[in-house]
């Protein structure tokens, strides 16, 4: 290897280092910051959401193929950000079915109407809407996705228990986590959430590190009370 090429893959790895160091501190200063208030990513960062390093580790067609959706139903994603996942999911519901997406944050709604409309998708329903507070009828969807959304809830358990209240019977949940997320939880952490919520594990996939977790209601339970509205 000549000294230029000896020197480039020098540089790259010292780069590497502090793109990774730089990493490391963001995670700590986020996670310090979350022991004191929740609060969703900002809209800000909807470019690192949905870039082609997001996409390669966490690949649409695969997270959402885990979901197993059938033309015609209905799905609801909680905090779809700018729509990484969403248009793989209307794809799939498509014909007859539609993606209700589900975000806090009117800004990060704004985006995701204005590539639905650039791309002419005409069967995603954005709604502003707190995931806890589901402005949905009981047994209303087919299928309920998640990826590196459900830690930041302040409560997830309630989260999840009011997803499992709009959920058919015969459902699926699926809820997909990775590791450089500042929010990342391990699996049993997801799994004691959702066995709160009244759910049961029936898949995994990936690595602990970069995973996906679906689960159906428990048989035999009654549906939850649907909260009380919002405070506005």
């Amino acid at each position: 290897m000549s000294n230029s090429a000896k020197g480039a893959l020098r540089w790259l790895w010292r780069f590497a280092l502090i793109l990774l160091g730089w990493m490391l501190l963001a995670q700590v200063a986020l996670r310090l910051l979350r022991r004191h208030r929740h609060f969703p990513a900002p809209a800000s960062v909807s470019v690192l959401l949905n870039s082609r390093l997001r996409r390669l580790l966490q690949p649409p067609d695969r997270i959402v193929g885990r979901l197993r959706i059938r033309p015609g139903m209905t799905v609801l994603e909680a905090g779809p950000g700018p729509g990484t996942f969403t248009f793989e999911a209307a794809r799939r519901a498509y014909p007859g079915g539609q993606v209700i997406a589900v975000d806090i944050q009117p800004q990060m709604l704004a985006r995701l109407r204005a590539r639905l409309e650039g791309e002419a998708i005409d069967n995603v329903a954005p709604k502003l809407a707190d995931v806890r507070y589901l402005p949905l009828p009981d047994d209303s969807v087919d299928r309920a996705l998640m990826v590196t959304v459900l830690a930041e809830t302040p409560d997830p358990v309630r989260a999840l228990t009011e997803i499992r209240r709009v959920l058919r019977p015969n459902g699926l949940l699926s809820v997909s986590e990775f590791a450089i997320d500042p929010d990342f939880r391990w699996q049993s952490t997801v799994i004691r959430w959702a066995e709160g919520a009244g759910f049961r594990l029936v898949a995994r996939y990936g690595t602990p590190l970069n995973y996906t977790l679906n689960f159906v209601p428990l048989k035999g339970q009654d549906r939850p009370t649907p909260p009380a509205p919002h405070p506005r």
